[in-house]
């Protein structure tokens, strides 16, 4: 508690005369629109809090708050709160005082301000505290266990600070605490938008997430490359690094799951944006939406990364025939050429219907090529889902024949044969098992084949930073 006092006045209330309160504060106050809506909880509570002969500890209060709260903010509410509620208590129970505290933290808490509710002229048996914690650091049990002593520590300190400003202050007995409450941030887990849609408001919600995939589940060959070209400079803080990634590959490729593990690499949460979020019948609203979402994750881009899934969505301009579509395109370029952007990443099975200008260097900077999967990965992903689905295998033997049976196979349709063979064989994977599943599953080899040439002629004729993984017929 190292915080020096800078403010002590005496404040009375005109319905409660005979009733003091002095207000201190160890940092600048003002008044706010937390401290009113404080005051109108903790009158919900009233009850709780008058029963001043109750020498027990009343109740703990815990609050989530959508909003940041400031020292300055929160430090006020014992105004509003001493000359009303605390006021009105003690008028009633005349022996008895308030002490109201405002601290940051728990394990080392600060305080940031106090006030002292008594009656003048009448002895007084002892002080109630109510306490206001601001992000406390601790479990709430062990807030309950330990609160007395903060109450004393911060209790002394006051007392001191107070008499080094010739201010007197009767020592008072400090009794059990009348409430305890809680502030604590909610933990963002959405991001939320009011926007309005014609003649109403629309209220948007878009999900923030934590990753679900790590670079460890790519293919071995990407890894490295990744890491060189898109995750080392931003660690490193250089300026130029990378802003952003467009990956792109047939269905099932992995094209999420590398989406997922540059975010989980970069330590960063995903927002995902998606045409449903945003788009709207009326003329000019879905530009409206987009500029207030992207307004909003440029707030955070330093915890999030946009991810756009399928992104064919914005598809090249001179395929487009609406003017709406054309604005929606425009405003997303607009948006993802900004220098202060957060690291975007796009995906799309068909490179082609994706508009050229959102794939030049300055708005997604690197371009990765995924095609289907060597033999190498197909081994590493059946190990990897047959320990996320506890599947066992009968033999070593089992893994290779899986192998060598899933050539041209995606990650997807390869993680669906495990679970098929799995369910065959109650959870155990044996050869007839295998045998069995692959007569389940029809590929066609030869438009596989087509697929992987045309993803290696796309990759030859495309301007920019590329990466690619597309092993050789040999290497599958």
């Amino acid at each position: 508690m190292t915080r020096k006092l800078r403010d002590a006045k005496m404040l009375w209330s005109n319905l409660y005369r005979d009733v003091k309160n002095l207000f201190v504060s160890y940092v600048p106050y003002k008044d706010s629109y937390i401290s009113y809506r404080l005051l109108a909880t903790l009158s919900k509570h009233y009850n709780y809090l008058e029963n001043l002969d109750n020498l027990d500890f009343a109740y703990y209060l815990k609050i989530r708050s959508r909003f940041l709260v400031r020292e300055s903010d929160i430090s006020s509410a014992l105004v509003p709160l001493s000359l009303n509620i605390f006021s009105k208590i003690v008028s009633k129970k005349k022996y008895y005082g308030i002490l109201g505290l405002v601290l940051s933290g728990f394990k080392k808490a600060e305080l940031l301000a106090a006030s002292v509710t008594f009656t003048e002229g009448k002895e007084i048996e002892g002080l109630r505290p109510v306490v206001i914690l601001v992000s406390p650091d601790e479990e709430d049990d062990k807030i309950r266990n330990r609160i007395m002593e903060i109450v004393n520590s911060c209790w002394v300190r006051l007392v001191e600070d107070l008499r080094k400003q010739r201010i007197d202050v009767a020592p008072y007995e400090l009794l059990q605490p009348i409430s305890v409450i809680s502030l604590r941030p909610v933990e963002h887990n959405e991001l939320r938008v009011i926007v309005s849609d014609g003649n109403e408001y629309r209220d948007i919600r878009i999900p923030i997430r934590k990753p679900s995939w790590s670079l460890s589940d790519l293919p071995h060959k990407l890894i490295e490359e990744i890491r060189i070209i898109l995750i080392n400079p931003i660690f490193k803080g250089l300026t130029f690094s990378a802003k952003g990634a467009f990956v792109t590959g047939p269905p099932g490729v992995g094209k999420t799951v590398l989406a997922e593990a540059l975010a989980s690499a970069l330590n960063l949460n995903i927002i995902e944006l998606r045409p449903q979020n945003y788009r709207s019948m009326w003329y000019g609203a879905t530009e409206k939406a987009l500029n207030a979402i992207f307004q909003q994750i440029f707030k955070q881009k330093n915890k999030v990364a946009l991810v756009i899934d399928d992104a064919e969505f914005i598809s090249s301009r001179k395929y487009t025939i609406h003017e709406a579509h054309v604005s929606e395109i425009s405003t997303i370029l607009y948006h993802l050429q900004k220098p202060d952007r957060p690291f975007t990443i796009l995906t799309a099975n068909n490179p082609d219907l994706i508009d050229p200008a959102l794939l030049r260097p300055g708005r997604i900077d690197t371009t990765v090529v995924l095609g289907y999967p060597d033999r190498e990965m197909r081994r590493k992903a059946i190990l990897n889902n047959a320990r996320r689905y506890l599947i066992r295998f009968a033999e070593e033997s089992v893994i290779d024949r899986i192998v060598e049976l899933s050539k041209w196979f995606s990650l997807a349709e390869l993680d669906a044969f495990l679970r098929l063979a799995a369910s065959k064989g109650d959870g155990i994977v044996r050869n007839d098992e295998v045998e069995w599943a692959k007569k389940k599953f029809m590929i066609s080899t030869e438009e596989r084949r087509s697929i992987q040439e045309y993803l290696r002629w796309w990759a030859r004729r495309f301007q920019g930073i590329l990466i690619t993984y597309l092993p050789s017929e040999t290497e599958i």
